[in-house]
């Protein structure tokens, strides 16, 4: 048996195990303290609740009828208080359609609308025990969590969508060295937005991560990081793969409201595991952009290739934040991606006594990864605001974006409006 076989098989056993011990033993100690300290482990936690309401029109060129899907989400829950460190969280989603359901969840597959992948379910969405600052400056989490690395281009909870993404995994950062963090995450279920109804939306895998972060540069973030990925079913093991990356992002005061930024991301992956195939393709992605006050310009070029026979893959991202979002890209063409862009976002002056309302607007040029195939391109605006009450917040936003293909997908147009509380 190869040494990675020998890692890949007790690793994750031994890490989940050792995690264990250690919550286990430290709730052990602290159920010796005195009754007002337990008391404390509920009286200083606090509720979790997170609703949102969404419209979603969808106008598809190719399907008989355009998609209008009515769906709200409720979020709920409780988080502890802490205990030596110790304590725990849960929250249970639900997310249901309003109304006729005129659009494809890709859990009825109706092939009449376009999609909208938020379909009907009632699940478990995090349930999890967290050691912090009980070893000193290290922190242990255990089940079902939300994970999200940097950007989310790797790793995300889709948060965009209804129901969230989260993971089964035990996960161990620690500060304990000067400027830096470094953390490792084990994963051995992913629990996908399309609900428990659908044959996609739990996979058994057996992930790591590994992640370091470097601050000791002023104005500078050097993250290097590892994503080993092996999953169980065939139908995805295309997904298994090793990804080696690094992200350096930066940014630098001019002076008189002048802010530069910078971030530049690298990676490599190969096949790995149950997956059959031969794969080595590169990832790159340069964003440099320019503050002005209230308002950030921003240029970027993301390219992921492709060997003819499959594309780069980032099965666990937030898919909904690249490459335009009418998600035409979830899955990168066998020829590579391509993705060209500029993006604009500021703070509108006040309109009618109503301030803080945030706009943003972006365009997206899709080639393959030589620049040789045009696929189309994208636009995209949106408003939102915020309204702070003494409970919680509430949020309203208003987004449209258009997609225009030249050789890839077909002719699209979304519109979203959104009504959220969040305690």
């Amino acid at each position: 048996m190869s040494n990675e076989c020998r890692f890949n098989r007790w690793a994750p056993l031994g890490a989940s195990r050792i995690a264990a011990a250690l919550v286990l033993s430290v709730a052990v100690s602290a159920a010796g303290h005195a009754a007002d300290d337990l008391e404390g482990l509920l009286e200083d936690g606090k509720p979790i609740l997170d609703v949102r309401y969404r419209l979603e029109s969808v106008d598809q060129a190719g399907r008989v009828r355009d998609a209008t899907a009515h769906t709200a989400r409720v979020r709920a829950g409780y988080e502890t208080g802490r205990i030596n460190g110790i304590g725990g969280a849960f929250d249970v989603e639900w997310v249901e359609t309003i109304g006729d359901r005129k659009f494809n969840d890709t859990v009825n597959v109706d092939a009449r609308y376009p999609v909208v992948a938020d379909p009907d379910d009632l699940a478990l969405n995090q349930l999890y025990l967290i050691a912090d600052g009980t070893i000193p400056k290290t922190r242990f989490k255990l089940g079902r969590q939300r994970v999200i690395w940097d950007n989310a281009r790797f790793i995300g909870n889709v948060g965009f969508r209804q129901n969230e993404q989260t993971f089964d995994a035990g996960r161990i950062s620690t500060t304990l060295l000067p400027d830096s963090t470094l953390e490792y995450l084990y994963m051995e279920k992913v629990h996908r937005i399309f609900g428990r109804d659908s044959a996609a939306g739990r996979l058994d895998l057996a992930g790591h991560g590994l992640r370091a972060q470097y601050r000791g540069f002023d104005g500078w973030r050097l993250t290097p990081f590892a994503l080993l990925l092996d999953y169980d079913r065939a139908a995805v093991a295309a997904n298994s793969t090793a990804t080696y990356g690094l992200w350096v992002t930066g940014k630098r005061k001019f002076g008189d409201g002048l802010t530069g930024f910078l971030g530049v991301g690298v990676s490599n992956q190969k096949d790995r595991g149950n997956n059959a195939g031969s794969v080595d393709l590169w990832y790159y992605h340069l964003e440099p952009a320019l503050g002005y006050r209230d308002w950030r310009f921003i240029a970027g070029f993301e390219q992921l290739n492709g060997d003819g026979a499959t594309g780069f893959r980032t099965p666990l991202a937030t898919l909904h934040k690249f490459n335009g979002i009418t998600d035409q890209f979830l899955a990168t063409p066998a020829g590579g991606l391509r993705d060209l862009y500029a993006k604009v976002k500021t703070t509108l002056p006040a309109i009618g006594g109503v301030g803080g309302i945030k706009f943003g607007a972006a365009y997206h040029r899709f080639t393959d990864d030589d620049g040789s195939v045009d696929f189309g391109d994208e636009w995209n605006a949106g408003i939102s605001k915020a309204f702070p009450t003494s409970y919680g917040r509430w949020i309203v936003g208003l987004q449209y974006a258009d997609y225009g293909a030249d050789t890839f997908a077909a002719d699209i147009d979304k519109l979203w409006v959104t009504v959220g509380f969040k305690l």
